[in-house]
């Protein structure tokens, strides 16, 4: 069945309602998400899961091929055009990265529209899987769900990298503010069967090219801290080359929300266009757009930070009137930035609930193609981002596969 169908037989059925409330989470993923989970599962069928991570496959071709078409491959000056400030930019290197990220989705009546690309392993959300194994595993869902599967993005993400020891690592006192997120993703991969070590990146020395954290040596770094937090402790970090380090922080540029404008600027075939013109909406940097015409579009455009995340440095238009939008741009006017082209996103319906929501799709993508979701959902009239972190009337769901 197809996800408009899934959704509908759902919605239909009352005695399917009460599933969310009755999940067996597991209890640190529970401490987490137990609190704000969604009405409703959500559905989708595989061929368009497919169908979008190709898309999202060759999207991710295209940001690689920036730095070649555009600045001779040098990362260095794509870095430069990009605001990263240079002492951030030492720290990639010159290999593209894998492809590995989450696409942040909004569907519209044109199909799926692409709000970002966060790219490399410092991804929020992968433990969502396991809401979705215990909508499946749900006796509420038995009959329902019985040829219904899920993808689980910690799974995808443990596929990604070597066996060994692997660390998990964050920087700046970032594991003690997401100690939850940590202690849920820890306990997902252990149900999966990999015993995970937490640490950050100043807890690390280098002996003989490996890295260790806390004296115990590792085969493999999942990093989860930015090249922001990396300037002036990465020394050892960058020793340890007989470590695998997933993802490399080369993979941060291609998650910058101005390289996305970048690809306006970009000499495309006819193929590659129609790529961007049917997952991106209209982007710019805000340098390159005239002032007017963003003062006078207010209503249709949002105005968002190049490097920040989780909702943080996104203004809409249409929630500021002509005064504060006016002094927004003069406040961003000298800072990365970039304008988009407000996306229109067909609304959720949700059980016993009169109002539409609004949904982001996270698309988990791996070198193995669909890695699973993240949904995040909210009433639409509770603003114009949906951030599990920055909005507290966000809901996180898992997704069935049909």
């Amino acid at each position: 069945m197809c996800r408009v169908d899934l959704t509908r037989a759902f919605l239909a059925d009352k005695s399917l309602h009460g599933v969310m409330a009755d999940l067996d989470l597991p209890p640190a993923l529970d401490a987490v998400y137990g609190h704000r989970l969604a009405p409703r599962p959500f559905f989708l069928d595989r061929a368009e899961a497919d169908r979008v991570t190709e898309d999202v496959r060759r999207f991710h071709d295209l940001l690689l091929s920036l730095p070649r078409r555009l600045f001779g491959g040098s990362l260095t000056r794509c870095a430069d055009a990009l605001g990263v400030p240079p002492e951030q930019a030492a720290l990639m290197s010159a290999d593209p990265p894998p492809f590995h990220g989450r696409a942040d989705l909004y569907r519209t009546t044109d199909g799926f529209k692409l709000l970002e690309f966060n790219s490399g392993s410092q991804l929020g959300g992968t433990d969502l899987g396991d809401i979705a194994r215990a909508i499946k595993e749900s006796p509420t869902m038995r009959d329902f769900a019985r040829d219904l599967d899920y993808v689980h993005p910690v799974e995808k993400l443990l596929r990604a990298i070597k066996p060994g020891t692997t660390a998990f690592l964050e920087a700046g006192g970032m594991l003690a503010k997401y100690a939850k997120g940590f202690a849920s993703l820890q306990e997902s991969c252990r149900r999966l069967g990999r015993e995970i070590l937490l640490g950050e990146l100043e807890d690390l020395t280098e002996r003989n090219g490996y890295l260790y954290l806390n004296g115990t040596k590792l085969d493999v770094v999942v990093r989860y801290f930015n090249p922001e937090q990396a300037v002036g402790k990465a020394e050892a970090f960058l020793k340890g080359t007989k470590t695998e380090v997933f993802t490399p922080l080369s993979s941060y540029l291609y998650g910058y929300k101005s390289t996305l404008a970048l690809l306006s600027t970009a000499d495309l075939d006819r193929d590659e266009q129609a790529l961007v013109d049917r997952l991106l909406p209209w982007t710019r940097k805000l340098e390159d757009v005239d002032r007017d015409h963003v003062r006078a579009n207010r209503e249709n455009l949002l105005l968002k930070a190049s490097g920040e995340f989780a909702g943080t440095g996104v203004h809409a238009g249409w929630l500021h009137d002509d005064r504060e939008w006016n002094a927004l741009l003069d406040e961003c006017a000298h800072k990365p930035h970039v304008v988009q082209e407000r996306v229109r996103p067909v609304l959720d319906p949700m059980p016993d609930d009169d109002r539409g929501w609004l949904t982001t799709w996270g698309w988990f993508v791996t070198e193995e193609g669909f890695a699973g979701m993240s949904i995040r959902t909210m009433p639409h009239e509770a603003g114009a981002v949906v951030s599990y972190g920055g909005n507290p009337d966000t809901r996180v769901s898992g997704l069935l596969l049909g």
